[in-house]
């Protein structure tokens, strides 16, 4: 989608996930916010054109484990990585048009956007899109451990103190339980011409 309208994509998950991985790496507790954000803020993360970057390492294909994902829902529940990791992405998106992808992107990060879109799927859908993700094999047994780690995250999301999951008042909403990714894709182009956007 980005890429249609000539906009730059930013994922922010991949981005937690790099910090998850950081925290990993350097054999910290999930205790001290703090601790976590002074240890993101010594490092460099960053997100171009679907290369997820750790100090200039490729880690793309690393933090997309089961393991990353648990990594990034526990490290984002801290306010104080979260202000950091808000810096950051607002200063990624400042160099260029951006579609930014993220569970706060239209509350927090980027709360004068022009066009927001909450995004939802069935729960299920999510997991076999996941599962799908990771190219795992035994779906059918491995799905009811991936939609419970979902619905983890979600409340884990919606509970925290610091950038809690919800929905921005201005925000259209989406449920993309039965749409395919191009179906997807066109939705919000749409929206984004109805909003006054024009290309693409």
């Amino acid at each position: 989608m980005a890429e249609r309208l000539g906009y730059t994509y930013l994922d922010t998950g991949a981005m937690y996930r790099a910090s998850g991985l950081l925290v990993s790496r350097a054999g910290l507790a999930y205790k001290d916010g703090r601790e976590l954000a002074d240890l993101i803020s010594s490092h460099s993360i960053d997100v171009r054109e679907g290369v997820t970057l750790l100090d200039g390492e490729d880690v793309s294909t690393l933090i997309r484990s089961p393991e990353m994902s648990e990594a990034a829902s526990m490290v984002s529940s801290f306010g104080p990585v979260r202000r950091e990791m808000v810096r950051l992405q607002r200063r990624i998106a400042a160099r260029r048009d951006t579609v930014a992808e993220g569970r706060d992107m239209g509350t927090v990060v980027f709360p004068e956007a022009d066009l927001k879109v909450f995004v939802t799927a069935d729960v299920v859908q999510r997991g076999l899109r996941r599962l799908g993700q990771e190219g795992r094999e035994r779906v059918e047994e491995r799905l009811p451990e991936v939609v419970a780690a979902l619905l983890r995250r979600d409340r884990r999301d919606r509970e925290r103190a610091d950038s809690p999951l919800r929905r921005a008042p201005d925000a259209w909403f989406l449920d993309t339980t039965s749409m395919s990714v191009r179906e997807q894709v066109g939705r919000v182009v749409e929206l984004y011409r109805r909003c006054g956007g024009g290309g693409a």
